[in-house]
């Protein structure tokens, strides 16, 4: 019976290390896509404040327009508002 007990520690073991690795995976993936979140987030910023700046531009070059670019202007930005 004592072999029997090793096998079964043993085998609780190796699934213990099975899954702290993939727990430990798991918050690797979550933190590489945490990153990219904040990289995109970042550089889409700096898109919508490049494309305020733009309409604004415009907005005092043609003093006589009134309201907001239309919806479908393909020079606006998709996502800023």
């Amino acid at each position: 019976m004592p072999g029997l007990h090793r096998g079964v520690l043993l085998r609780a073991a190796a699934a213990a290390l099975a899954l702290g690795a993939a727990v430990g995976a798991h918050t690797e993936v979550g933190h590489a896509l945490a990153r990219r979140g904040a990289e995109r987030a970042e550089r889409d910023a700096v898109a919508c404040a490049h494309a305020a700046r733009w309409d604004a531009a415009e907005r005092a070059a043609h003093p006589g327009r009134e309201g907001r670019p239309e919806v479908a202007d393909p020079g606006r930005v998709p996502g800023c508002r």
